[in-house]
């Protein structure tokens, strides 16, 4: 394992201890295929056998990207390039945003701006997920957390609207999340603390091209039958919202911390200890406890997101996102900060005592 570099050593910003196997996401997609193949013959049925096979071809060459980029470390430029073409052969099989089904006035968009806008979703999802790959289990519970409410979503559209304008049937996306669900499940039981095992950037952009994928199916599939998907009775309303609100922990985050480090005069892109997880861990939290806390966010976030869309269309929940992107922020800071100061003082009378 050392001579092809898949050890993930302890020390600097690493926080974890002792030496690490880092490509454990080439397991869970090595068992996203396997499910993936086993069900091939079923969406055959509603799909295109080639387009699978694209699909999961496009995948694969994320997959080996990554596990080149655990063994020896591909600069970032490189890295993007690569995730750039895949994405616009994504594109070009039809998963893509093309339409904002009312956002501002906007419905279907011309192609440049369709792919522009996709490649701009797909990049800030990848990276959004690699970054939060910071502490045991964070990384899966939080794709956990996407993927089983997007695996309900398809679940709820009526069987005679199977395909929109687009790539893939529901049943196709359906198949996509049971695979990956079952996937990260069996990889989270030796990823939580104290683990054993690191996705590594194979699991983080492999699944993250994943997530990304789905998410853009779900807002096309929403945008043309959300009306027709009830939640508690009540047709869903917000198209692009309440899929964003699925992720918006993980997305806050990352822009919290991003426009933290520009403000600082540093670049976005260096890193440090300033997400959400580092600042739970200097409160005391274990791995494990942070990660939770972090997950409880987020079904929380999800949840209220999910009814608030039966009852608001995007042009006023993608505006209340923002403004509770902004109370996370403060509160987030608040909290800690007082938290932090009360484990001082907890310090120094127990050093007084001793």
């Amino acid at each position: 394992m050392l001579k092809y570099n898949v050890l993930d050593s302890s020390g600097g910003r690493k926080i974890h201890k002792g030496e690490k196997v880092n490509i454990g996401g080439a397991v869970i997609f090595l068992a996203f295929l396997t499910s993936y193949i086993i069900a091939m013959p079923q969406i055959s049925q509603h799909d295109s056998i080639d387009l699978m096979i694209v699909f999961i071809a496009i995948i694969s060459c994320i997959v080996i990207v990554g596990i080149r980029d655990d063994m020896n470390s591909l600069t970032a430029k490189n890295k993007l390039i690569i995730e750039i073409i895949a994405i616009m052969f994504l594109c070009a099989i039809g998963i893509r945003i093309d339409n904002l089904y009312g956002f501002l006035g906007i419905y279907s968009l011309p192609n440049w701006i369709s792919y522009s806008i996709t490649i701009f979703f797909y990049i800030v999802i990848l990276n959004t997920y690699n970054l939060i790959d910071g502490i045991d289990g964070q990384s899966a519970t939080q794709a956990l957390s996407v993927f089983v409410p997007l695996l309900i979503f398809f679940a709820l559209i009526v069987p005679d609207k199977t395909s929109v304008n687009s790539f893939g049937s529901i049943y196709f996306w359906s198949i996509v999340c049971v695979s990956i669900i079952g996937a990260i499940i069996g990889f989270l039981k030796f990823n939580w603390e104290p683990s054993r095992v690191f996705m590594g950037d194979t699991g983080s952009i492999s699944i993250g091209m994943i997530l990304a994928s789905v998410m853009i199916a779900a807002i096309q599939y929403n945008g043309a039958y959300g009306e027709g998907i009830l939640i508690l009775g009540f047709p869903v309303k917000s198209n692009i919202g309440v899929i964003t609100s699925l992720f918006f922990i993980p997305l806050a985050d990352t822009l919290r911390v991003f426009s933290h480090r520009i403000l600082k005069g540093h670049s976005p892109l260096e890193p440090d200890k300033s997400h959400i997880h580092h600042y739970l861990l200097r409160t005391g939290a274990s791995h494990a406890e942070s990660a939770l806390i972090v997950l409880s966010f987020s079904i929380i976030i999800s949840t209220i997101g999910i009814i608030a869309s039966t009852i608001l269309d995007d042009n006023i929940f993608i505006p209340l996102l923002i403004l509770l992107y902004i109370l996370y922020v403060y509160t987030l800071s608040s909290v800690t900060k007082s938290r932090i100061k009360t484990m001082k003082k907890k310090r120094l009378c127990q050093m007084k005592l001793n």
